[in-house]
């Protein structure tokens, strides 16, 4: 007896199809789990409707894209024919089941909610007169309370491992209940095809966990190489890239761009007075100030830190014009929402430069040597100034 159960294991599952179909399985989960972080990292709740609608469609598709094609893998390796149906079966539910926690929207919703009435066989019209549809009617019912369950509970679901145990055993018993309806298999088989289910899901949790580990370190790294590490703003490597870009893109459009450029006034006396760790703070209070407003003002301006006390402001689209009344704005804001430290207040002002790319610039560094002169010739004239285009401007007077 020990001698048929060892063999009927070997035999269904220790044979290469259920190894090919399992690495199928890992290989699409991982797909769909570099779209999906690929995705969340260019929308969020504030995006265009537009957008964000695009990104789920896209995701949709991509979970129906893995159903399809573990379908076509599994008649080709077992030529057309329904054996070891399980084995499919249960790779498509561990890929529903890792969506509902991975992608949360309603597309992803509906594909687990209508999978039970698109999957092969289930539309036969013969399941009507089945003495088991009782028991289809009963379990689907029990697989929408638990999906939707899930859809509306799974952060709470992932931080506890009995809880997301339990929901993937109350989820794999309702389709497998719903399966044996139409395939009527011995019923002691779902208790078995529940475990490999469990198994599945183990595997898999395993390995899109060390991908979105890994995923997570490298996010960790763009933002290290990208981001400057005192003031959270992008740096002069990621200004190098984004002046490479906007050059190729603006020399060649009608529409203006333009640039600029701005540093704190008497910054060495902040140092010198109180001392590195306030000048410090003073460059954060300005970062932060400059960018807070500049994103709740929707000015969709860059703002970089060049380096020392310098920092750039890309505006795509604007016309210097436009841009001074924006820098206008800013300023005042940061005038007006001075540093109190240890009880201090800090006043703090800045001077800028403002220039566009013009059609005999040759590269961003003819653009960038106009606006660095601007901004010298604002601190020359007694700093807290602003300079447009060689008109140079005192902030307290306009």
């Amino acid at each position: 007896m020990p001698d048929i159960i060892l063999e009927r294991i070997i035999n269904n599952y220790l044979n290469i199809n259920s190894a090919i179909i399992t690495l199928v399985t890992i290989g699409l989960i991982t797909i769909i789990t570099i779209v999906a972080y690929s995705l969340e990292r260019r929308i969020s709740e504030s995006s265009p409707l537009h957008r964000r609608i695009a990104a789920h469609l896209i995701e949709g598709l991509i979970l129906g894209f893995s159903m399809v094609m573990l379908q076509q893998i599994f008649h080709i390796l077992n030529n057309g024919s329904v054996n070891n149906g399980w084995l499919y079966a249960n790779a498509q539910l561990t890929i529903l089941l890792y969506c509902m926690y991975l992608i949360r929207n309603k597309i992803t919703l509906w594909i687990n909610l209508l999978m039970p009435f698109l999957y092969y066989g289930s539309m036969n019209t013969q399941r009507l007169n089945n003495k088991d549809l009782p028991y289809f009617i009963i379990s689907y019912i029990f697989l929408v309370v638990i999906v939707i369950f899930i859809y509306f509970q799974t952060d709470k679901l992932q931080n506890s491992e009995w809880k997301y145990l339990g929901m993937q055993i109350l989820f794999g018993l309702s389709w497998w209940i719903l399966l044996w309806v139409d395939h009527d298999f011995p019923l002691i088989e779902i208790l078995n095809m529940l475990l490999v289910f469990l198994i599945y899901m183990s595997i898999i949790r395993f390995c899109a966990k060390k991908l979105q580990d890994e995923m997570l370190n490298y996010n960790d790294l763009q933002v290290q190489v990208n981001y400057d590490e005192l003031t959270g703003v992008r740096n002069r490597s990621n200004l190098d890239k984004t002046a490479k870009e906007i050059f190729d893109t603006y020399s060649k459009e009608s529409v203006p761009l333009t640039i600029a450029m701005f540093d704190i006034d008497h910054f060495k006396e902040f140092n010198d007075q109180y001392g590195h760790s306030t000048g410090d703070e003073v460059l954060k209070h300005v970062a932060h100030t400059i960018e807070r407003e500049m994103f709740l003002t929707d000015t969709k301006g860059q703002l970089f830190r060049f380096g020392g006390e310098e920092f750039i402001i890309i505006f795509r689209g604007k016309t210097p014009a436009e841009c001074k009344h924006i820098i206008i704005d800013l300023r005042n804001t940061l005038v007006k929402t001075p540093l109190i430290l240890n009880g201090q207040k800090l006043d703090v002002s800045v001077s800028f430069g403002i220039s566009k790319l013009k059609n005999e610039d040759t590269e961003f560094k003819d653009l960038f040597n106009r606006v660095d002169r601007y901004l010298y010739e604002s601190k020359n004239s007694g700093r807290n100034r602003l300079t447009v285009e060689g008109t140079t401007y005192d902030f307290d007077m306009l």
